[in-house]
């Protein structure tokens, strides 16, 4: 039984056709015509800061500040919320390095007998 081929020989594959990214699943030249050119454009607000992902250069870019204006009284609220999170979280805290502690003497205790 004779092969025209190599064994070893590449074998070209088909190309294959492009798939879009999109949950639209429409073509690329479809989507720029219906969502316009920027339709890939990333932005985000991390706090006061918006944030652009510039798509040519791959990095994020400051897009400016944006100003929000938080009333009195809710800045009141937040700052007596963040006191008792604190105050919660201190405890906690506290809580945990006495459950160290006592974790630490019950395990020396009990090397004390093992060894004694």
């Amino acid at each position: 039984m004779s092969f025209c081929r190599n064994a070893f020989s590449i074998r070209k594959t088909k190309p294959r056709k492009a798939v879009s990214r999109s949950p639209l699943k429409l073509p690329a030249d479809e989507l720029a015509r219906e969502l316009g050119p920027q339709y890939q454009a990333i932005d985000a607000r991390v706090g006061n800061q918006k944030l652009a992902y510039d798509i040519a250069q791959g990095d994020w870019m400051a897009d400016g500040i944006i100003s929000t204006v938080v009333p009195a009284r809710e800045m009141a609220k937040l700052e007596k919320k963040k006191r008792e999170l604190e105050e919660d979280n201190n405890v906690l805290r506290t809580r945990l390095d006495i459950l160290l502690e006592m974790l630490a003497e019950v395990t020396a205790e009990q090397e004390l007998r093992r060894t004694g």
